[in-house]
């Protein structure tokens, strides 16, 4: 079985191959229409960064789609679905894999705005090559874990996003890091210091980011898709990475309600109250799921909830794009680049040592990559005080 894993991960290999130097030439790129084209023209350089981050970011989706067969589907009212991707809109969903980034950019996908889903990131991946760069000049927003430090850079990133002509998605992740049991543990202690209810399949939400986001978007984003992420794990694999890269086909399911952003109180109590309602809207659904393999219909949410009709599974095939997209930078990367190792291999001692090196290199950022998403690589949210970590 161990020999069978690693044979698959030849071909995701040649595919990262692929990702890394049609990426290298995609940042190139960028930086060149960052420097001549953005200071005169903000919006033009926005429609022209906007294909440059499809080429890249669907070779990432092409993985969790056609490689692995994964899946998706959004389960909303037909009023929702009918706006995804046609309004901006402040995305909230639960954090407790290491592949719910995908699976959001597979939504995305679905909803014809891959490329203009922006999201809040730890500043230490702003200088991962190719992702990391793309994501500077997609004007994603960079965060420290310093409030002081960030309030001020999130006020500037986020209200420029409101100024964008063409819809664009923020995606939060207001618990700040990925479940596990450690941080979870952290979280019931938290809520039971402060008075709040625990709860038991997320992480309490942190309220500063939140409520930051939504005054300098009031107006501007007409609403908040509150998404519920679960996984099937009976009819498909373990929702990690690893799994997808060997082909495995990861099976999620999106309970997505769309609330009007006027709906959100401006009082900032007010608002940090909703926020844990909601949150605890979430682990309601994901219990329900849990136990019933579905989550509930509409019927049994009360009068609070906002669907405009019956909840049904919705879900768009998935486009030849990224095949399409796969297919010609694998014509215009890989032929040089295999060539050039053949030479290396080809030409004498030091050359075959230099070629070998370029290989595990590749390797080793093939692994980082892997490792970047893992549970266990999260913040150090659960191992220091609590109370400095909920805030």
């Amino acid at each position: 079985m161990l020999v069978l894993e690693k044979l698959m991960f030849l071909p995701v290999f040649v595919l990262f191959i692929n990702l890394f130097v049609s990426g290298l030439i995609i940042n190139v790129i960028q930086l060149l229409l960052w420097i001549c084209v953005r200071p005169g023209s903000p919006w033009l350089f926005q429609k022209l960064n906007y294909y440059l981050l499809y080429v890249l970011w669907t070779q990432i989706v092409f993985i969790g789609e056609w490689w692995s067969s994964s899946t998706c589907a959004v389960l909303t009212d037909d009023d929702t679905w009918s706006k995804m991707g046609k309004e901006h809109a402040i995305v909230i969903m639960n954090h407790s894999f290491e592949v719910d980034w995908l699976m959001g950019w597979m939504v995305c996908e679905q909803s014809r705005l891959l490329a203009s889903s922006k999201v809040f990131i730890k500043k230490s991946i702003k200088w991962i090559p190719i992702i990391g760069w793309a994501w500077q000049f997609g004007e994603a927003v960079f965060l420290e874990r310093n409030w002081e430090k960030d309030k001020v850079i999130m006020g500037k990133q986020v209200k420029n996003l409101g100024d964008y002509a063409d819809p664009v998605w923020l995606l939060l992740f207001a618990e700040g890091t990925r479940f596990t049991p450690a941080k979870h543990a952290a979280s019931v202690e938290f809520a039971n210091k402060s008075g709040l209810q625990p709860l038991q399949h997320l992480l309490l939400p942190r309220t500063k980011g939140f409520l930051l986001t939504v005054e300098h978007l009031r107006g501007k984003f007409p609403a908040i898709y509150c998404a519920t992420l679960a996984f099937n794990c009976k009819e498909g694999a373990t929702p990690t990475l690893k799994n997808m890269l060997l082909g495995r086909r990861v099976i999620g399911e999106m309970l997505l309600e769309r609330i009007p952003l006027e709906d959100v109180p401006e009082n900032p109590q007010e608002a940090s109250k909703w926020l844990y309602e909601n949150y605890h809207h979430k682990d309601r659904m994901l219990d329900a799921y849990k136990r019933e393999g579905a989550f509930p219909s509409a019927d049994s949410f009360g009068k609070k909830h906002h669907f405009q009709g019956p909840i049904r599974s919705h879900f768009r095939p998935r486009r030849l794009w990224s095949v399409i997209i796969m297919l010609t930078t694998s014509y215009i990367t890989l032929p040089p680049v295999l060539y050039a190792l053949y030479a290396l291999f080809c030409s004498g001692i030091v050359n075959v040592l230099i070629a070998v090196s370029l290989v595990l290199a590749v390797g080793y950022a093939l692994y980082k990559l892997v490792a970047l998403t893992r549970v266990s690589k999260g913040s150090s949210y659960g191992r220091s005080s609590p109370e400095k970590k909920m805030s």
